[in-house]
């Protein structure tokens, strides 16, 4: 049976949550190989004079661990 890992990373957008949910799948595929599900845990929003400023998401990558 395979093994996974599962890691927690934050997304940052100024564009919404989706796209703060796709940033952080692309920025950790630059160093994970074979991401393979992702979880939103929580949506937060920086606020800056009243104004949503940036969308935060708080997700959990799943990828399989390679055998040496």
């Amino acid at each position: 049976m395979p093994v996974t890992k599962v890691i927690e990373v934050v997304g940052t957008s100024d564009q919404g949550s989706d796209a703060a949910v796709r940033e952080a799948v692309t920025s950790a595929g630059r160093s994970i190989r074979g991401i393979t599900a992702v979880e939103v845990i929580s949506v937060t929003c920086d606020v800056e004079d009243g104004n949503v400023a940036r969308w935060n998401a708080l997700v959990k990558l799943r990828f399989p661990v390679e055998p040496r």
